[in-house]
């Protein structure tokens, strides 16, 4: 009976321990493909994951290769059962400290959906949001080789020659697809007090995305555009004050890691944004965009299909490169 129970956990073991591995390298790829996270956090956050079950495949495999054994060595046993327990406290602390953090994170999140009005009110009085454990890492770019992140981009970057960011370190660049159109540039600085500086460039014409942004959260205003910004700080002291507005059809997002309430900095990034020269867009001719309606409850009017599509209309949509403005 100990026989065919050791026998059941080895196989237990080994088919936890292949299934996370493969559930952690699709996890670890596609958090530096598709969310573009570092390959040091993605190696943490895969490890964090994985060393639980992982763990636990290993203290099964153990238990059973002990049970088929028929005749066993005191002292070997009295190791094994020490190492064994060792390792089985060291699977419950990082459980719990997975647990504790999930939690939190879920926590945090249902409280600030119930007490809306209570965060709102306290943004309004800080000047700043206070967010989750783990809301800002989307903020946390990997960034690769300037000339390799705008070797084919689908449209051209702004100019920033002759700009105050054209003076500081650059600390590389990332494009982005949408769909199959490489149409999102990340371009990463360095400033003098240490902190990061963030710009990101959507074509919108590139890729034929539309966008709309309530005017009642854009107070701002760069070079007579309306802008927004947003600044989040996480209960560890981490910030992210993100600054956006849209040219045309070039989308801008400009952030820095630092809280500019706390740190004088609010003018710099400004500044910073009014610096940028007016874009290229990657579709001169671009048929201009339809204007959103909407509703008295404020929610948009989604417009029915057209029953019946043109030979250009059908090409534009299957074939990008066949698109009026090309």
């Amino acid at each position: 009976m100990k026989h065919r129970i050791g026998t059941l956990l080895q196989s237990f073991g080994r088919i936890v321990n292949a299934l996370t591995l493969l559930v952690a390298f699709v996890y670890f790829v596609g958090a530096i493909v598709w969310i573009h996270a570092p390959v040091l956090s993605a190696i943490k956050m895969t490890a964090t994951m994985a060393l639980v079950p992982l763990a636990m495949a290993w203290l099964c495999r153990g238990i059973g290769r002990h049970l088929q054994r028929k005749e066993t060595d005191t002292t070997s046993s009295l190791s094994q059962r020490r190492l064994l327990f060792g390792i089985g406290i060291i699977v419950a602390l990082a459980s719990a400290t997975i647990v504790y953090r999930v939690h939190g994170m879920y926590a945090c999140s249902v409280d600030r959906s119930r007490n809306a009005v209570v965060y709102e009110a306290e943004t309004r009085r800080n000047g700043f949001e206070r967010v989750c454990r783990g809301d800002l890492a989307r903020f946390d770019i990997s960034l690769k080789s300037i000339n390799k992140a705008t070797r084919d981009l689908a449209f051209t970057p702004v100019d920033l020659t002759g700009t105050p960011i054209s003076q500081l370190e650059s600390v590389g660049g990332r494009a982005e697809y949408l769909g199959d159109v490489p149409a999102i540039l990340y371009r990463g600085f360095r400033l003098p007090n240490g902190h990061t500086l963030i710009l990101y460039e959507h074509d919108m014409s590139a890729d034929d995305v539309t966008t709309w942004r309530n005017p009642k959260d854009e107070p701002e205003h760069i070079n007579g555009m309306a802008a927004r910004l947003v600044v989040m700080e996480d209960p560890s002291g981490s910030a992210i004050s993100n600054l956006s507005w849209v040219e045309g059809r070039r989308d801008y997002q400009l952030w820095i890691d630092a809280n500019v309430v706390r740190k004088p900095l609010r003018e710099q990034l400004f500044a910073l944004a009014a610096s940028l020269p007016r874009s290229v867009p990657a579709c001169p001719n671009e048929p201009p965009p339809k204007q959103w309606k909407f509703d008295k409850t404020g929610r948009r009017i989604e417009e029915p299909p057209p029953a019946v599509l043109t030979e250009e209309q059908f090409n534009a949509i299957a074939d990008r490169s066949k698109r009026p403005c090309k």
